[in-house]
């Protein structure tokens, strides 16, 4: 009895010991995550009153040589600081609406250093920018030092991103810079149709109802016409509505979403266990391109593949009639098992926005004087893709080779066909 008391009274100071150690280890962690977030913080802190210094310096001259640097000093404190509140666990509309704010800030200085932004439209917006910054740092003070004035504030602030209701000084501060935006950078009509596409709003179909989709969904997957299904809508308020239809068969569970105005498949994801077995990249491709088009989809062409552990995922992109041009901003990617083949998993949202598409003129370009010349062009197509205005540009769609040490290096590069603007240049591995 004696040694079993003995062994019990090990156990429990061994057990307070191991208790002490944690809640020093979880006081430690606390006091590390403040101490490293106080520093972003007053990082952050600095940086705006930097910012609205540059801001004001771009606005003093009226030289393009003389404007650069502040330009630049605002384009990369927009940057760093974006980058320090992406590391804080802050109020997510907040943190949503605060970088939204300095990426277009960012983006508008760099477009003004490229002389794309007229001298007249630079002084309107900086100037408003100036003034939102100065207010904006007071209320960023307030609320970051009511922070910071908290014992706990990893906890807090954890509990700050998740609650449904977070505290009125970043709602308060979220509603805020949300104003600055539409004050100061309100939307262009390119970027007005794309926020329409995002919301597919051109879709003007009638509405299907739950029973439709469900039919829908067993028509496009008559794999799973016996499967067990629930669905659900959208609840009021999404960006778009759609039917959810969950379904169960067998090992495989997933759902797939369609949209309430026209029934189209918007997504779809199947589980189930993936095999050993393996199939070749080329049947992969077959595969992929024989379910695209039992899916609808004739108008699109396989442009990518690649593989991890167990599945393939692929990319299609939009061709048009008329002279075969990739539209590459309407997209669909997929996924396929490698044992089988099998489509585990469908994304089409990019598809269904479908791009809309302006005449443009072609012009004839010399690639040999366009390019020096130890680089080759090895193929020349036609292609879409968006400019920095968010315009859609008939484009060259070029694959290029250059000797960079000994080394042939491939790009893809995107000419626009009209002004010769060089709109893309990638390397490829």
């Amino acid at each position: 009895m004696k040694i079993l008391s003995s062994v019990l009274a090990i156990g429990l100071i061994v057990m307070g010991v191991f208790l002490f150690q944690s809640k020093q280890s979880e006081t430690e962690l606390n006091r590390h995550l403040r101490a490293q977030y106080t520093e972003r913080m007053s990082d952050a802190s600095d940086k705006l009153g930097e910012l609205e210094i540059a801001v004001q310096k771009a606005s003093v001259f009226n030289e393009p040589s003389a404007q650069a640097e502040p330009l630049e000093d605002i384009w990369r404190l927009s940057s760093e600081i974006k980058s320090d509140i992406a590391t804080l666990p802050l109020q997510r509309d907040f943190s949503n609406e605060w970088m939204n704010y300095l990426g277009r800030l960012g983006d508008f200085a760099k477009m003004k250093s490229e002389q794309k932004v007229p001298e007249d439209k630079w002084l309107k917006v900086a100037a408003n920018v100036s003034r939102n910054l100065d207010e904006f740092s007071n209320e960023w003070e307030n609320a970051t030092t009511d922070l910071l004035a908290q014992k706990e504030p990893y906890k807090e602030w954890r509990k700050q991103v998740a609650t449904a209701k977070p505290a009125e000084n970043w709602s308060g501060l979220a509603k805020n810079v949300k104003s600055y935006t539409e004050s100061d950078f309100p939307l262009t009509a390119s970027e007005a149709d794309v926020q329409k596409k995002r919301e597919l709003k051109h879709i003007d179909e009638k509405e299907i109802t739950k029973q439709q989709a469900v039919d829908q969904f067993k028509k496009i997957f008559p794999q799973f016409k016996n499967a067990k299904v629930v669905t659900t809508k959208s609840k009021p308020g999404a960006t778009y509505p759609f039917y959810h239809v969950q379904f169960q068969e067998g090992i495989r569970i997933g759902y797939a979403d369609f949209t309430v105005k026209g029934g189209h498949l918007l997504s779809t994801l199947v589980e189930r266990p993936v095999s050993k077995d393996r199939i070749g990249p080329e049947v992969i491709k077959e595969k992929a391109n024989q379910a695209a088009k039992s899916y609808g989809f004739d108008d699109v062409e396989l442009v990518e593949s690649r593989e991890n552990h167990s599945v393939w995922h692929v990319t299609f992109i939009r061709v048009t009639p008329e002279n075969k041009a990739r539209v590459y901003d309407d997209s669909i990617q997929m996924k396929l098992a490698k044992d089988n083949g099998e489509v585990l998993g469908i994304s089409t949202m990019e598809y269904i926005q479908k791009e809309t598409l302006p005449s443009q003129k072609v012009v004839d370009i010399n690639w040999s004087e366009f390019f020096t010349k130890d680089v080759r062009v090895e193929n020349e197509a036609f292609a879409y893709t968006d400019n920095k205005e968010l315009q859609q540009r008939l484009c060259y769609d070029l694959l290029v080779v250059k000797e960079i040490n000994n080394i042939p290096e491939t790009f893809q590069v995107l000419v626009d066909t009209e002004t010769k603007e060089v709109l893309k240049t990638e390397p490829l591995s």
